[in-house]
């Protein structure tokens, strides 16, 4: 197991290089909102401390230093080559067998100790029990929400994929959730493991006050002070919230442990600096919208059934119409992927299906569909063929572009894999400005 290889790289660091880790860890897991959870936390902490945060997350848009940061800002491509290079020489000396992703953790975990950083927020990769970053002491848990992911490797039920979850609860730690599904399984583990869990709806209350596609304006309430901040995706308010909390938590606990005077209290915030801070994330394509000559291009990372389900029905109530371009990864369930696809297609919306770039991580789109026919009746396997076409994968700009055009409607949505997603938008952005809108 990954978390097993990672324990053992730290102990080589230890005893061979005198490198321990000695900065507070906050693991941050879930479905979906672990990336922008993770991002807000950090951009919060740093408005409000002197402290020297690490930032570990995933996946990368355009280069992969974006993935390890110190107070912001990317690891130097120098430094990456370096630990790159480091680790998998350690990697081929002690026969450690850690994977891409795993050489990805131990790089930061490194980069981070003979940094100094003082505090690390790691975002979990697969799950959480046997994930490599699981192997680092966490003092703060994070568990955003729970719905069916990986089916192949967590579990075919919630329940299963909450175990998973909860696997990163340490003992006498602190959890902090927004999920209700599998949250009996998460208040079990708590109890168990004596750690005190926060549930994010009973902490902080959120109202919204006007919505205006893609901006939307809440007003966000903590304890007595309250703030009017606008997000541009419906979903990052509830992330925002979630790092609010576990901020506003790891301060009061760093005030217990040492009293640190430089430290401030969430009340100096106001909504001008909360704006500042939702609007210096570095986390691109959350229905994120293109203009290309008379059409909208709406691009979004949901990758899971939950995530783009909730997607598709606010789009239907934002944009009314519209047709897909889809890419999904392996591990799919056939199940949840047809759902999606009469979900559409009975509001006759277009699905233009293809295959992403990496080769290990592509679903073949061709088996895929033919699994999903072989669970139809007729009638849905009449109406998903009229409304589904498989595309050639999209290898250049001028490919896409030919595609974009022979679509009728004015509003496109890209989405369904992450590698997929990350693909186009670089080929958007080579010829045009993708800004935030």
């Amino acid at each position: 197991m990954p978390r097993k290889q990672i324990e053992n790289f730290l102990k080589i660091i230890e005893e061979e290089y005198n490198k321990k880790v000695e900065y507070d860890v906050i693991l941050v897991t879930g479905t979906a909102g672990k990336t922008t959870t993770c991002h807000y936390t950090n951009l919060i902490l740093q408005k409000l401390t002197n402290l020297k945060i690490g930032l570990f997350s995933k996946p990368h848009i355009t280069n992969i230093t974006e993935r390890i940061r110190i107070n912001y800002t990317p690891i130097p491509q120098d430094k990456f080559e370096y630990y790159s290079t480091f680790i998998k020489n350690l990697n081929q000396r002690h026969n450690l067998d850690l994977g891409w992703f795993d050489e990805l953790v131990a790089i930061a975990i490194l980069y981070f100790i003979d940094e100094n950083v003082e505090l690390a927020i790691f975002e979990i990769g697969i799950g959480g029990l046997n994930d490599s970053t699981n192997a680092l002491k966490s003092k703060i848990n994070v568990i955003t929400n729970i719905s069916l992911e990986h089916t192949d490797i967590l579990g075919k039920t919630i329940q299963e994929i909450a175990q998973q979850k909860a696997g990163i609860i340490k003992d006498k730690s602190i959890v902090i959730t927004n999920t209700s599904r599998g949250l009996k399984i998460i208040k079990h583990k708590s109890q168990e493991t004596q750690s005190k869990l926060y549930i994010l709806k009973e902490f902080i209350k959120k109202t919204k006050l006007s919505s205006n596609f893609p901006y939307y304006t809440y007003e966000i309430k903590m304890n007595k002070n309250q703030y009017i901040c606008k997000f541009n995706s419906y979903y990052l308010v509830d992330n925002f919230c979630l790092a609010f909390l576990t901020s506003k938590i790891y301060l009061d606990q760093l005030r217990l442990q040492n009293g640190r005077t430089k430290i401030k209290h969430l009340s100096s915030l106001n909504s001008t600096m909360i704006q500042q801070i939702i609007d210096s994330m570095d986390v691109p394509l959350k229905t994120q919208l293109i203009h290309y000559k008379n059409k909208k291009i709406i691009i979004d990372t949901a990758k899971d059934f939950s995530s783009l389900m909730k997607l598709f029905r606010h789009l239907l109530t934002e944009l009314k119409d519209f047709d897909v371009i889809l890419s999904f990864s392996k591990g799919k369930e056939v199940k949840l992927i047809k759902k999606i696809l009469l979900f559409l297609t009975t509001k006759n919306i277009r699905i233009y299906l293809t295959e992403h770039s990496i080769q290990q991580k592509k679903a073949d789109i061709i088996e895929l569909l033919q699994k999903v026919y072989n669970i139809s009746s007729e009638p849905e396997k009449k109406t998903i063929e009229q409304n589904v076409k498989i595309i050639p994968p999209i290898q250049t700009k001028e490919e896409l572009y030919k595609i974009i055009e022979m679509i009728e409607k004015s509003n496109i949505v890209i989405t369904g894999s992450l590698y997929f997603v990350s693909d186009i938008y670089n080929k958007l952005q080579e010829s045009y400005s993708a800004g935030r809108r």
